[in-house]
């Protein structure tokens, strides 16, 4: 049976909520799994995401016109069709409001029965009639209800980023995670320059896209207007991979050079790693460990993809690494887990699958608890680099200097001389990468560049 594109955005949203699914995965899965028009592939997406970037302030108006249920008490599914329901009536102008009420009740059909079916069309009739009349939390009583759901961020990292950044850069930062970024790819230089990457790209032109080159990595390219770009003939053929413009600054920090034994201690899904094999012009050897089967075959099949031959994967809990490969490499990543805070802009459900404890507590446990361990794993002379996709400092210089109180024999060594073009900006004073993704309008990011004595 066809689906509507509401419908395929519900299941989706289904999966996201229920089964904790990436938003890019299972979008781009459901875009792959039918056979959709230029236009619903276009709506698909942009209820998807425009429903989880907006999900408080939805939450917020559904239920202040909901009679007895809050909508945290319907089923995931019943949840969301009025969310897809009250984004289109809230956000989408071109969506006539009888056409978005209509749909959700159509839907709602197949799920529960004629009451939840008559609530869903009531309460989403209320909020069509009183869109003019929303009234929002009091920002003279508490600032941080207020802009956490204007701008739909949970209250603890409202609160968080008011105290680091005052009212002014914590709205800028809410509005650039809830705008739709572009989508980055890198250029495969093993098999194609990014000059004969745009050429092969013609294919893309009856999608009416906007490719637009990267200021900051040589072999970037920013796409627009697109989300399946996995189905391309290009990418099977491995002339390019999805990855992020600052996530690419991060292997020329690490700048291994041909022949050398580098370590990725956290590699899935690949893209540093494969990247960092580029440079190495597919010579020496990787060892790219990662904890979990599932995603060491990720790396497997973006190095196949890719043609990168000097790969090697292990099953290794990167907190015990130097129990194998003690003194070893030459160079080090460390692009370790973390709150992924900075990337709420490209995974807008970052944002509600953390918590102020899961995210600044016990994520740099773990961090410091892999750092110090690599860092038994680097030669003398040894470069040892650390990345995480946040902003956040228990994550970022907070974990180096404890790592430099325990780890006398590493210094640091500014990132500036490593960035692939000039970008002052980039860099603070003690030569940390700190990426904003409201000043630099892209993900969020630190990292920093260790070499041992």
């Amino acid at each position: 049976m066809k689906l509507s594109a509401r419908r395929i955005a519900l299941e989706i949203l289904y999966k996201i909520e229920a089964k904790n699914a990436y938003s890019r995965v299972a979008l781009d899965s459901a875009l792959s799994s039918h056979e959709l028009s230029k236009e619903d592939r276009a709506l698909v997406t942009e209820l998807v995401y425009g429903v989880i970037r907006h999900l408080n302030t939805l939450d917020w108006v559904l239920n202040t016109y909901s009679f007895k249920r809050k909508i945290e008490e319907f089923s995931p599914y019943v949840r969301n069709i009025l969310r897809l329901g009250a984004y289109q009536l809230m956000y989408l102008d071109r969506i006539p409001a009888y056409a978005a009420i209509n749909e959700a009740v159509e839907i709602s059909k197949e799920f529960e029965h004629s009451g939840i079916v008559s609530l869903v069309n009531a309460l989403l009739r209320a909020v069509s009639d009183n869109m003019e009349d929303i009234v929002y939390p009091d920002p003279q009583k508490n600032l941080s209800q207020y802009l956490s759901i204007k701008y739909s961020h949970p209250q603890w990292l409202i609160t968080r980023w008011l105290s680091r950044f005052g009212e002014k850069e914590t709205i800028q930062l809410c509005e650039v995670n809830n705008q739709a970024p572009p989508l980055s790819i890198r250029a495969n230089t093993l098999k194609n320059t990014r000059e004969e990457l745009i050429h092969n790209l013609e294919e893309l032109e009856e999608e009416d896209l906007k490719v637009e080159v990267s200021s900051v990595a040589p072999g970037g390219l920013k796409i627009r207007d697109f989300v399946s770009l996995t189905q391309l003939e290009s990418f099977r053929k491995g002339l390019f991979t999805v990855q992020g413009e600052s996530s690419q600054l991060i292997s020329y920090i690490v700048a291994p050079e041909p022949g050398e034994t580098v370590l990725d201690a956290c590699a899935a899904p690949g893209g540093k790693t494969t990247h960092m094999a580029e440079l190495m012009k597919n010579t020496g050897l990787i060892i790219a460990l990662d904890i979990r089967k599932p995603r060491l075959e990720m790396i497997r099949e973006n190095c196949m993809r890719l043609g990168v031959t000097n790969v090697k994967m292990e099953l290794l809990d990167a907190t015990k690494v130097s129990s194998v490969y003690s003194k070893k490499f030459d160079r080090c990543l460390v692009d370790a887990p973390c709150s992924s805070l900075g990337i709420i802009q490209s995974q807008p459900e970052v944002r509600w699958n953390r918590d102020y404890r899961e995210a600044l507590v016990k994520m740099p446990q773990l961090q410091s608890a892999i750092l110090n361990d690599v860092s038994l794993c680097v030669k003398p002379k040894g470069v040892l680099v650390y990345a995480v996709c946040s902003f956040e400092p228990e994550e970022g210089e907070k974990i180096i200097e404890k790592l430099l109180k325990e780890r006398p024999l590493f210094h640091l060594e500014s990132v500036k001389p490593y960035l692939p073009v000039s970008k002052e900006e980039l860099v603070d004073e003690k030569g940390f990468l700190k990426i904003y993704p409201h000043h630099h309008h892209m993900d969020g990011m630190f990292a920093c560049r260790l070499v041992r004595m």
